[in-house]
This record gives structure tokens, C-alpha cells and sequence, in this order.
């Protein structure tokens, strides 16, 4: 009799065993017995099953031992499926000694028994549940409806296993189909267009720029460089646009040297520059959609000669290599000397060894100071001071609870810095989703100074991030500062640092977090005596910084309260605190007219931390199969509803 011979709860015994034998081969591997555990209690159970299943074969009869043939094959597809994952196991080739001729060989060869030996488990273990629920419903049939249920469950073991195979179809056709990975795009595309910062700066040069385009006549990367190119012709006056072919003006290509179509010559007085998008719009998809900032990189060796940006080091600093890097939670800066080297400066190293200790070099176009965490000797710290006074450009950004103090700096540039760190429980970006939280702080108000040029003109939608930092205000004496950047007015003062606000203890405010100064000036005759003192680099070729016959310009120092704006963790991920930099190292060096927001058409990056990465991997790899499965079950279900009534 079929209620006799269901064995509706072996399924499920079969299932939890291989469930079990997961769990020792990928969550326990590293731990020795509780994989044995786990792995062997799941391989007995399996064999178990299949030989029970097997008995029951034996015993049954009629329509009875027709479903239990189709379990009792099921069941050795299973074990002969286990017995294949030994065969293409580390452990299992190591015991039956298999060897290869070399590792792309053992790699064929496991990567065939992996295929098969999951293609026979799928194949075999879905008819099998299927069948398996069927019998668990059904197992109190008697009589006459035997043959009905034993029909039922046949076509449930059947339609499992044409689900198995068209799964196991679409296994194979995913290998194949990675193996031949051919990318199609068809993701939004468009031509960057000439932005303020770089209108501004071909409008300063002194004469027009010629732009040689060497294409074929007919190209769709040539239609696209021109637009660009027209456009900031008609803004600027400045562009005169050239159109040749390589094959037809051979002389002018080799004077170029140009030895592939799709290259971009830039012309200017003295210099020249090249841009190389390619004559494939699959090629140069990439370059056209960030031109304005290549075509700003490739312009401004033109403009003029590579500057230098000085960086303090020796004392802790964030670019100092003798520090551990553990003590730099958001990153180095390398981010910050690549965004130079874009801007045109070079970020070199400037210490004691390099005349720190007697004066800032002749050819500085600004010097940074990023994070000390030690005092600057004396003679450093003067030599610092003469540097602003006449007519240097100075940036310095400090941390809370580090050991510098700005000392005569702070008489010559007016801002004291507090290194009490800034929170807000209101405003601030969300990262751990604890307290802590509140130290990231954001803000959006700005002044109209030069230093912050792209955001003001971005408006209150543009905001800028500062992790942890302390505040300014302005001293008693010395020039007066401007606050280019504040907190936002709900942000206080964390003296506890506890996070949270304390109304008898702490204020609320928009504390100052950037200060812009422009510092008086050393009489002319001291500055040119400081000048004429040779360093250790000076060769006595570059002018003094001063010039006793013309007042020079104002010093220039810009003072944050945080790193954080410099730092890769915080300068790679937001565009705005990249502004602010930017914005802030060109006010220095007395470029503020060519300064303002690059035009880019890139696709934004999604960024998901590790453990959205994890939930979002899981939800695809379980969730949509599970997805597609109750949904099948459902209208099996639904189907045999309207069959019965």
C-alpha cells in the first residue's frame, strides 16, 4: 500500500544532511573537528537515506515501487553527486593521489567535475523534494486513489527535474557566456562641456591658442571634439580650430609627430601640449565625457611653468613618511598630490635638510602645512613667518589634541586656533550610526571670498565634510581674518567630547572652520636682506621674493581646523571638499582668476559600504532564486485549488 511505503519525512532527512555537510565544508572549514562533525554526520545521513530509500524499493510493489524507483534513483544521483565533490576537492585529489601535468590542467579538471557533480545534485535533488512534498500531503491515501497519487507524484518528480535541467541550461550558458564576454554600452553618453574655471583660463592667455585636430574626415570623436572646442571659441575669442588629416598632410604629422589618427595638438607661444582620444568612439567614450578637465591638464603647461607647492615634513605631518600609517585613520594624501600635479603645482617635501630652518625656497608658489603633530623648531617656524610677510602663500590645517601650536604664527596671521573638537547632533553625516556620528561635520555656508570661488557660486546645495575639527577666532592683534567657512549654527563645541550637548557647559554656534588672511608686510629693505641670504637650494639665479623698488603684494595664509579635507578618505569621495582645495591652493599661489568647477559627464560611482556589499550578494544569489521558486510553488498551488472545486 502506498501509505505504507511514503516515507514522506525521509526527504527532509535527506535535505537536512546536505544542509549539514554545507555548513562543515564553507562555515567550518578552518575549525578541524567541528567540520568532521558537521561533514561526516551529513555524509552518513545521505547514505543512510539512499539505502533506506533503496529498501523500500524493494519491498514495494505496483504503482508504489514505480515512485519509489524514481526515489531511490534520486537518492543515488544525490550520493553520486557528494561523491563527485570529493573528486574535485583539495582533499579529495590529495587522497586519491591524483596529479597533472601542469595547473592549467588540474584547473580544467576541476572546473568539469564541479560542473557536473552540481548539475547531477540539482537534477536529482529537486525531483526528489518534489516528489517527496506530494507523499508528505497525500501519505494517507488508500484503496483506489493510490494510482491517482502515485500519478501525481511522477509528475511532480518530473516537472523538478525539468526545472533542474533548465537551470542546470542556464548554468552552462553563464560559463560560456563569461568565457566570450563581448560589452555592449548602452549607458547615457555626452560630451563634457567647457566649464568657468577653464573659460578663464584661455582667456588669459596672451594669445590665441591654435588647436590642431588630426582625424579623418569623417569621424563621430571629431564631431564631438569640435563642439567642445566651438563652444569655448565663441566664449573666449582665444581658440583658432584647425582641421587636418594625417594622410593628406604628411609634413605637418610628422612635425607633430603624429603616428595615429585622433590626437589633439595644442599650440600655444612657447609650448605645446596633446590630447589622444582616439578616432574610435568606443575608445574615446571615456576622455570625452571628462574633456574639459584633460583639455585643463594639457592647457596649463602652456599657461605657464610648473609651479611648486611646498609640504612641510619632520613633524608628524600628514606627508610625513617616518609616521605610522595607522595613525592616519582617513588615508595618506595622495589623492592631494595627484590633485596638484592636475592643477599644475608639484607637491615636493620641504624640511630641514631642504632650508626650512633658514627660509621657505625662492620658486615656493605656497607652502602646506597638513597636520603637525610636534612643535616646529624655532628657526622653522620664523622662516615660516618671514615667508607669509613677503608675499608667500601659506596653508595650514590642524587637528585637535596634537602637539603643534602656531605660536608667532598666530600674531602674524591674527586666527588663533582651538582645538576643542566640533560635533552636532542636529546635521552630520551618518557612518557608524552610533554617537560618534556627530563629529562628521557638514556644512554649506560660505563666504564670497576668492578661496571658496566654486562653492559659492554652487549655492546651498553644495555641501563640504570635516571629520573631527577644532575652530577658529580671530586674535587681538595681527591683520584681520576672513572666515570663509563655517559650521552650521546648530553645531557646538564637544569639551567633554562626550557627542552629546551639555547646555550648562557648551554653546551652539557657527563656529569659524576656515580662515582666509592676507598678512601685513615686512618693511622693503628687511625683505630683500631676508632674501639675499642663500639657502641651502638657492643657486642665487631666482629673484628675491621682494622687491625694494615696488611694494609687494600682501601675504596670503589660509588655516584650517581639520585635515580631514585633504585626507583620501574624504577628498576622493566628495567632489565639494575637492572644490574647497582646489579652490583654496590656486587663491595662494594668486591664480584665484583661473579658479572654478571642472564640467564632467562621468557616470557617479555607487558606493556601498562591506556590509550593504554583502546584503545586496545574498539577496541576489538566494533571494531571486527563492523568489522564482515561490512564485512556482504558488501557482502549482493555485492550480490544484481550481481542480479540486
Amino acid at each position: 500500500m502506498m501509505a505504507r511505503t511514503t516515507l514522506w519525512w525521509l526527504g527532509w532527512a535527506l535535505a537536512a544532511a546536505l544542509v549539514s555537510l554545507f555548513v562543515g565544508e564553507r562555515v567550518l572549514a578552518g575549525f578541524g573537528y567541528a567540520r568532521a562533525l558537521f561533514s561526516g554526520t551529513g555524509v552518513l545521513v545521505v547514505l543512510a537515506c539512499t539505502a533506506w530509500r533503496a529498501r523500500a524499493w524493494h519491498a514495494a510493489a505496483g504503482d508504489a515501487r514505480r515512485v519509489q524507483g524514481w526515489m531511490s534513483a534520486a537518492y543515488v544521483g544525490v550520493a553520486l553527486a557528494l561523491a563527485g565533490y570529493l573528486v574535485s576537492s583539495e582533499d579529495g585529489m590529495r587522497w586519491l593521489g591524483l596529479t597533472f601535468a601542469d595547473e592549467e590542467a588540474r584547473s580544467r579538471f576541476r572546473v568539469v567535475c564541479q560542473v557536473l557533480w552540481i548539475t547531477l545534485l540539482a537534477v536529482s535533488l529537486l525531483p526528489a523534494l518534489g516528489a517527496q512534498l506530494t507523499l508528505g500531503r497525500h501519505r494517507s491515501a488508500r484503496g483506489s486513489l493510490e494510482a491517482v497519487e502515485a500519478f501525481r507524484t511522477l509528475e511532480t518528480a518530473r516537472a523538478g527535474l525539468v526545472v533542474a535541467l533548465a537551470g542546470a541550461a542556464l548554468f552552462v550558458l553563464g560559463y560560456v557566456v563569461s568565457a566570450r564576454d563581448k560589452t555592449l554600452d548602452l549607458s547615457y553618453f555626452k560630451t563634457a562641456t567647457p566649464g568657468p574655471g577653464t573659460e578663464a583660463m584661455v582667456a588669459s592667455l596672451e594669445a590665441p591658442l591654435r588647436v590642431l585636430l588630426f582625424f579623418p574626415d569623417v569621424s563621430p570623436v571629431k564631431d564631438e571634439v569640435l563642439r567642445y572646442f566651438r563652444a569655448l571659441a565663441d566664449v573666449t575669442g582665444q581658440i583658432r580650430i584647425e582641421e587636418h588629416d594625417r594622410l593628406t598632410s604628411p609634413s605637418l604629422a610628422r612635425e607633430h609627430r603624429i603616428a595615429y589618427d585622433g590626437t589633439i595638438v595644442l599650440l600655444g607661444p612657447n609650448r605645446r601640449g596633446r590630447l589622444e582620444p582616439g578616432n574610435s568612439m568606443a575608445d574615446a567614450r571615456t576622455l570625452l565625457r571628462a574633456l574639459d578637465r584633460e583639455f585643463q591638464r594639457a592647457l596649463m603647461p602652456i599657461l605657464r611653468n610648473r609651479r611648486i607647492v611646498y609640504l612641510t615634513t619632520g613633524h608628524g605631518e600628514l606627508n610625513d613618511t617616518i609616521e605610522a600609517v595607522g595613525t592616519r585613520p582617513l588615508g595618506s594624501i595622495n589623492a592631494f598630490r595627484d590633485m596638484m600635479s592636475l592643477l599644475g603645482y608639484e607637491a615636493i617635501d620641504l624640511g630641514l635638510v631642504r632650508g626650512l630652518g633658514n627660509r621657505v625656497p625662492e620658486d615656493a608658489a605656497a607652502v602646506a602645512v597638513l597636520g603637525p603633530q610636534r612643535p616646529f623648531l624655532d628657526e622653522e617656524m620664523e622662516a615660516l613667518v618671514r615667508y607669509v610677510e613677503s608675499g608667500g602663500g601659506l596653508l595650514i590645517a590642524l587637528d585637535p589634541n596634537r602637539g603643534f601650536a602656531m605660536e608667532s604664527l598666530e600674531a602674524a596671521l591674527g586666527v588663533r586656533y582651538v582645538g576643542v573638537p566640533l560635533a552636532n547632533d542636529e546635521q552630520h553625516l551618518r557612518q557608524r550610526g552610533d554617537a560618534s556620528d556627530r563629529r562628521f561635520i557638514i556644512t554649506n555656508r560660505f563666504s564670497s571670498h576668492e578661496a571658496v570661488t566654486t562653492l559659492a557660486r554652487a549655492g546651498p546645495s553644495a555641501g563640504v565634510l570635516f571629520v573631527g575639527p577644532g575652530y577658529l577666532e580671530a586674535t587681538d592683534a595681527g591683520p584681520e581674518p576672513i572666515f570663509v567657512v563655517r559650521a552650521l549654527p546648530g553645531t557646538f563645541a564637544d569639551a567633554t567630547p562626550d557627542f552629546r550637548f551639555d547646555e550648562d557647559t557648551e554653546t551652539r554656534d557657527s563656529y569659524p572652520l576656515v580662515a582666509a588672511v592676507e598678512a601685513s608686510m615686512t618693511p622693503p629693505g628687511a625683505t630683500a636682506d631676508t632674501a639675499g641670504e642663500a639657502g641651502p637650494d638657492s643657486d642665487g639665479a631666482d629673484p628675491p621674493i621682494g622687491d625694494a623698488s615696488e611694494p609687494a603684494s600682501p601675504g596670503r595664509a589660509l588655516v584650517y581646523a581639520s585635515t580631514s579635507p585633504f585626507t583620501d578618505a574624504v577628498l576622493t569621495s566628495l567632489g565639494t571638499n575637492a572644490a574647497l582645495v582646489a579652490d583654496g591652493v590656486r587663491w595662494l599661489a594668486r591664480e584665484e582668476e583661473i579658479s572654478g568647477p571642472t564640467e564632467t559627464e562621468e557616470d557617479v560611482p555607487i558606493v556601498h559600504t562591506q556590509q550593504e556589499n554583502v546584503i545586496w550578494f545574498y539577496s541576489i544569489i538566494l533571494g531571486a532564486p527563492m523568489f522564482v521558486l515561490l512564485g512556482g510553488m504558488l501557482g502549482v498551488y493555485r492550480r490544484r485549488r481550481r481542480s479540486q472545486t
